[in-house]
């Protein structure tokens, strides 16, 4: 319980001041996306957080507007649907669609780090035992999946580092992963551009 509080405090203190410095971002992302061809700036998509509950979890658009819902999972490098935007594989990409998440965490449905909610049908298709241990803690912006595997990769790879996370959890891990988690991301953008 009183990890649950430090985590908690942490993840709150983070987003109010992570939502304070990027509203420009913001505002210039949801022009972008707008301005683009019209559609909807955010794009909602149900997931299932702690306790097996469901929420909806908020991205910035990435793909055209008629885009059909998929898993991150079953995309591919280069996919036309992120591609077909300018500001989209921008924003796919660098994974600032991923913003809009601190609202999420600011509710408390997600955290910094933990991991990543899954859709319901891919909770479903977890055997029970493990998704129960899954469910046991908050879902994460990103966790130990993400800084060790590239983000294409199948549900079931990342599912060692999730239950590795689950056991080893503190806040100095946390710490640690956001940390590469940000290094990886700018390597990402450094190596495009070079």
């Amino acid at each position: 319980m009183k990890r649950y509080l430090y985590k908690r405090f942490f993840d709150l203190l983070l987003a109010f001041f992570g939502m304070l410095v990027f509203l420009p971002l913001f505002i210039l992302f949801s022009y972008l996306i707008w301005n683009e061809d019209r559609g909807g700036v955010f794009y909602v998509q149900t997931r299932v957080g702690k306790d097996k509950k469901e929420f909806k979890m908020l991205k910035f658009r990435s793909m055209t507007a008629d885009s059909k819902e998929v898993a991150t999972s079953s995309l591919k490098k280069g996919d036309s649907r992120i591609t077909a935007t300018r500001i989209g594989g921008f924003l796919r990409m660098s994974a600032m669609d991923e913003l809009p998440q601190l609202i999420n965490i600011f509710k408390g449905e997600m955290s910094f780090v933990g991991p990543r909610p899954l859709l319901p049908c891919e909770a479903r298709s977890l055997e029970p035992a493990v998704f129960s241990v899954r469910s046991r803690v908050v879902p994460g912006l990103t966790g130990l999946a993400q800084i060790n595997l590239d983000k294409f990769v199948p549900n079931y790879s990342k599912l060692e580092y999730d239950l590795k996370y689950i056991k080893r959890q503190s806040l100095w891990l946390d710490i640690q992963i956001i940390s590469r988690s940000v290094i990886k991301t700018l390597k990402s953008e450094w190596e495009k551009k070079w």
